[in-house]
C-alpha cells in the first residue's frame, strides 16, 4: 500500500508546534484521540507522550491492571513490520539474555476502525524521555553514562544475536523507562504533578469546517524526565525505540529484509559511510556499530560526533575524514567532491574549517566541556580505553569495523561499562 509522508501535500490547517502534521488526518492517516477516550474497552487515555510520521502515541491508564501504558496507535497506511519485529526479537530471545530487558515488550496489541480507516494499535510500558530530550544542554553523571552506554551496548547485542539490524540508532530512539513507583499515582495526582493536558484548536487556513476524521483540538505531549545531570544512575534504565527500520540481513522469510545502503534511512550524523559510499551493496550489523559509536559517543559528551548543522552528504564526509583519518583508496578515487574540501588524499584545504581529531574532539568537546560545566570528567585510563573502543567502532570499511561481540569484549566495557550495569541496574543482568 502506498502511504502518504508528511512532505506529500501542502499544509491545510495552522501548524501547531510540537504537534503532529495535521495533514495527515484523513483516509489512511492518523486517528483522530481526545484525552479521556478509552481504547479497546480498557486503556483510558491520560496524555499524549508523543508522534511519527506513522503513529501517535498516547499515556494510558490501564484499567484492568491499574498501571500506566503507552499505546501506540498507527496511521491506517501503516505496515505492522515494527510490532512483528519487537514480538520475534521479545519471543525468541532467552529470558536470562543480556539486553532483553531494553528491547519493548508488547503487552497486548489491537486494532481500532475509524473515520481514516483501520488502525494497528499496541502497548508497551512508558518511558519517561529520550535520551536526546535529556541531555539538551546537560551532562549525565559518571556513573550514569556508563550505565546508559554499556546498557545501549547491551541491547544492541541482543538484537544481533536474534539475527537483526535495529537500523536508526540515534539519541531520539533511546528511551529512559519510569520508575516503578510511577503507577501509584492516580490520575490526578499524576496530573497535579506533570499538568493537565495542553490542547489547541485546529483550524483551516482557509476558514471551511473541518472535516471528518479531524480532531478539534490539537495536543501536546507531556514532559515525564529529567534533565541529564538529574538522573542517578540505578534510574537510568534503557529501553531501546523505534524498530520500524529494522530489518534481518540474512533472512528473507523474516518480518524484515535484505536493505540496501541507497535505502538507509538512518539520520546523516549517525549514518554508516557504506550506505553513501556502497550504495547497491546490502547493509548488516556493522551499520550499527558506527551508529551505535556516535550514540554513545553523545551520552559521555552530551553534544553529536559529527555536526549535522546544514550539513550535506559530502560535508559530513569531510567531517569524518578530518575527525577519523582518510577514507579508503577506493571509496576517495569515486569521491567526486573531494577537489572541494582536500587538496590531496588527507590533506584538507586551508580555506575551511577543519574539525579536530577524534582524540582532540574527546579532549575539547567531551573532557573540557564536563569541567566547564563543573562536572566529573573521565580519568586517563578510561578516556584511552573509550577512544580505544570507538575507533574500532568508527572503521570506514564496514567489513573491517568491531562487531557487536569486540565491543562486549572491549576494555572499556569489561571494566567500566558492565560493572556499572551489574552495580546499579543488577535487574536487568542476565547470562548470554
Amino acid at each position: 500500500m502506498t502511504s502518504l509522508t508528511d512532505d506529500s501535500f501542502a499544509f491545510e490547517y495552522q501548524p501547531i508546534e510540537g504537534v503532529e502534521r495535521l495533514e495527515r488526518y484523513r483516509p489512511g492517516g492518523y486517528h483522530p484521540i481526545r484525552v479521556g477516550d478509552m481504547l479497546n474497552d480498557r486503556y483510558q487515555v491520560i496524555h499524549k507522550l508523543g508522534h511519527g510520521a506513522y503513529s501517535t502515541i498516547w499515556l494510558s491508564r490501564d484499567t484492568q491492571r491499574a498501571a500506566y501504558v503507552a499505546v501506540k496507535v498507527g496511521t491506517a497506511d501503516s505496515s505492522p513490520h515494527e510490532s512483528d519485529v519487537l514480538r520475534s526479537l521479545t519471543d525468541d530471545c532467552p529470558t536470562v539474555a543480556r539486553g532483553r530487558s531494553m528491547i519493548p515488550k508488547i503487552l497486548d496489541h489491537f486494532e481500532i476502525r475509524g473515520p481514516n480507516g483501520r488502525h494497528k494499535c499496541y502497548v508497551t510500558a512508558p518511558a519517561q524521555s529520550s535520551v536526546s530530550a535529556a541531555i539538551f544542554s546537560r551532562h549525565f553523571q559518571l556513573e550514569t553514562a556508563r550505565v546508559l552506554a554499556a546498557q545501549l551496548a547491551l541491547a544492541v547485542a541482543c538484537i544481533h544475536a536474534q539475527g537483526y539490524v535495529h537500523a536508526d540508532l540515534h539519541l531520539g530512539n533511546i528511551l529512559i523507562r519510569l520508575s516503578s513507583s510511577f503507577d501509584q499515582l492516580s490520575v490526578d495526582q499524576f496530573y497535579a504533578k506533570f499538568g493537565e493536558p495542553y490542547t489547541e484548536p485546529i483550524t483551516r487556513l482557509d476558514g471551511q469546517p473541518l472535516p471528518p476524521g479531524v480532531p478539534t483540538h490539537g495536543t501536546m505531549p507531556v514532559w515525564l524526565g529529567k534533565r541529564a545531570n538529574e538522573i542517578p544512575p540505578e534510574e537510568a534504565h534503557l529501553l531501546l525505540s523505534d524498530f520500524g527500520e529494522s530489518f534481518s540481513p540474512s533472512n528473507d522469510s523474516s518480518p524484515g529484509h535484505q536493505r540496501r545502503g541507497e535505502d538507509c534511512h538512518t539520520p546523516l550524523p549517525v549514518a554508516p559511510p557504506e550506505a553513501y559510499f556502497e550504495p547497491t551493496t546490502p547493509l548488516s550489523y556493522s551499520a550499527d556499530i558506527w551508529s551505535l559509536a556516535c550514540a554513545m559517543w553523545s551520552i559521555f559528551g552530551m553534544r553529536s560526533l559529527f555536526d549535522a548543522t546544514l550539513a550535506t552528504q559530502d560535508y559530513m564526509v569531510s567531517q569524518q575524514i578530518d575527525i577519523l583519518g582518510p577514507l579508503p583508496p577506493t571509496w576517495w578515487e569515486v569521491w567526486e567532491a573531494r577537489h572541494g574540501y582536500f587538496e590531496r588524499l588527507g590533506v584538507p584545504k586551508k580555506d575551511r574549517f577543519i574539525y579536530l581529531s577524534l582524540e582532540q574532539s574527546f579532549e575539547l568537546h567531551v573532557q573540557a566541556s564536563r569541567r566547564r560545566d563543573k562536572m566529573p570528567y573521565f580519568g586517563d585510563e578510561e578516556k584511552r580505553d573509550i577512544l580505544d573502543m570507538l575507533r574500532r567502532m568508527l572503521v570506514f570499511k564496514p567489513e573491517d569495523r568491531a562487531s557487536v561481540e569486540d565491543v562486549l569484549g572491549s576494555e572499556w566495557m569489561v571494566k567500566w561499562g558492565v560493572p556499572a550495569v551489574e552495580e546499579f541496574c543488577p535487574q536487568i543482568q542476565g547470562r548470554t
